[in-house]
């Protein structure tokens, strides 16, 4: 009887010692992905996000900065993003829809932006934008698609201004890369940010600036 309980009393301290160390890697599995989630940003060399000019000015017209507001994906910051309007209006129905001078400036801010990730983005941003329906405007869209075929680098800058005699001039760090023309286009592509659909409802109410 005697050995009986020894027995038994040393496979219940094994079982908790079992236990115990089940738990240990646990907690250190929990603990490690923490450090990952919150370390994200410096493991990603996210840049802080930066303040846009408060003026886009381009050929003969005058844009003023209507808001700003920063991507974020996962917790990191993409890029920074900003309207500019003729004059302050934060109503977006009113804004894809007018055939009047604007634009959007994107400041890239992270090394996870790729050209293929933003391609990927933007085309996802036209469905949304246009519910689904982009065959009215699938020539400009692959017209536009080919601009974005350089690689993509912390500071670069991008810059689409809608000019109702020409149409959407796109512009990297102050190049001309091409012009996409239609007014339908313009609305799909400032949709992308603005529309009922947006690509983070956040960043189109900064945008807007609200």
């Amino acid at each position: 009887f005697s050995i009986f309980c020894h027995l038994s009393l040393t496979s219940v301290i094994l079982e908790f010692l079992q236990g115990v160390n089940i738990m240990k890697h646990s907690w250190i599995k929990i603990f490690s992905f923490s450090l990952i989630l919150f370390s994200a940003g410096s493991l990603t060399s996210t840049h802080a996000a930066v303040e846009l000019p408060e003026l886009m000015e381009y050929q003969d017209t005058k844009l003023t900065l209507n808001g700003q507001g920063t991507r974020v994906i996962m917790f990191m910051k993409i890029y920074e993003s900003g309207l500019y309007l003729n004059s302050a209006n934060s109503n977006s129905d009113e804004i894809i829809g007018q055939d009047s001078a604007m634009g959007i400036r994107l400041d890239v801010i992270s090394k996870i932006l790729t050209a293929e990730s933003m391609k990927k983005a933007i085309n996802e941003g036209f469905v949304k934008s246009t519910k689904d329906n982009t065959q009215p405007i699938t020539d400009q869209i692959s017209q536009f698609m080919a601009t974005l075929h350089q690689a993509i680098e912390v500071g670069d800058v991008y810059e689409f201004i809608y000019l109702p005699e020409s149409g959407v001039d796109v512009l990297r760090n102050s190049e001309l890369l091409d012009t996409i023309a239609g007014l339908e286009f313009k609305k799909a592509f400032f949709g992308i940010w603005l529309s009922d659909n947006p690509i983070q409802k956040s960043l189109k109410k900064a945008m807007l600036g609200n």
